[in-house]
């Protein structure tokens, strides 16, 4: 199992669990995506040993004010927390 971690605007981190079935939002105990302020935070509530791979993705509105197409592909770095 992978953790896909997407970073949003306003320094807000969701969260998506990615196994065979899919992508699987977390989500809190309110019923809403759960939110995070930093990675330390997301790396504090999971155990990143749990995980074969951890992906940071950055995804931006801004790619229409540049002059990107919709389709441009989000930036992603692999993190190594083992």
């Amino acid at each position: 199992m992978n953790l896909q971690i997407i970073s949003l605007e306003g320094h807000i981190y969701v969260v998506n669990t990615v196994d065979e079935n899919g992508a699987h939002l977390l989500i809190g105990n309110d019923h809403k995506p759960r939110q995070f302020h930093c990675l330390e935070e997301i790396r504090d509530y999971f155990n990143p040993r749990a995980f074969d791979e951890v992906w940071l993705e950055q995804r931006t509105p801004y790619e229409e004010m540049c002059g990107l197409t919709d389709d441009t592909s989000p930036l992603r770095v692999q993190l190594h927390w083992k």
